[in-house]
């Protein structure tokens, strides 16, 4: 056994050196980075004018049935962070692959017919972002701009709740700063993600609306 290992591991580091060297060739022909940063998030209030919406519920003798409204829905304000892998096959355009995470809570205000004074459901999630897009990234200008279009989904992961997906719209911009090592460059960016609004399955009191997220990021990128 101990002969054959002798024997295989030699060409297992070979092929290994071969195909690292092959990935880190593929990625520098590509004009491949890979970005890291923290991002803030800042949500518009949402507010219904669906009007009275039935709410039915159980009780110990059988169910009950009131109406909810003036539904309101907003978002703690929180930090997270977004990472990018991005490829050039052009110099000027090229594909972003993005993963984000943040956490903070979803906050539902509302009023019902058996109670008084506004009633209030928070839910503590974390969302994780799964977008891509299109770059447009003119390379000659000191400092980097670029324009970024594309789409994915928003998995929202409440505590103790099931999660719940959406599709995500994605516009981002911003530029690049080079360093003066060429595989270092720092990227400020402003995003913003359009999807409906989520409500966990709890439709009575939420706002059945689109919401925009918008976030600032500040990221360090290294270049292949």
């Amino acid at each position: 056994m101990f002969q054959a290992l002798r024997r295989t591991l030699p060409a297992l580091l070979v092929l290994s050196t071969i195909s690292a060297v092959a990935q880190d060739s593929y990625l520098k022909t590509h004009g491949a980075s890979l970005s890291v940063g923290g991002t803030g998030q800042f949500s518009t209030i949402l507010e219904s004018d669906n009007g009275y919406v039935n709410n039915t519920y159980a009780i110990p003798n059988g169910t009950h049935t009131d109406q909810i409204f003036n539904q309101q829905q907003y978002t703690t304000w929180s930090a997270g962070f977004v990472s990018s892998l991005q490829f050039h096959p052009k110099p000027w355009a090229g594909i972003a692959l993005n993963y984000g995470f943040n956490h903070y809570q979803e906050r539902f205000v509302y009023n019902a017919t058996d109670a008084v004074g506004n009633l209030q459901t928070n839910v503590t999630t974390d969302v994780h972002e799964f977008t891509g897009g299109y770059l447009f990234h003119p390379k000659h200008i000191p400092f980097q701009p670029y324009l970024e279009i594309g789409g994915g989904a928003l998995d929202f992961t409440p505590w103790t709740a099931s999660n719940q997906i959406r599709g995500a719209g994605l516009l981002e911009t911003g530029f690049d700063i080079p360093t003066h090592d060429k595989h270092i460059a720092f990227r400020i960016s402003g995003r913003s993600l359009y999807y409906r609004a989520p409500n966990f399955y709890q439709s009575a009191i939420s706002t059945r609306a689109w919401r925009v997220t918008e976030e600032p990021a500040i990221s360090a990128v290294y270049k292949f």
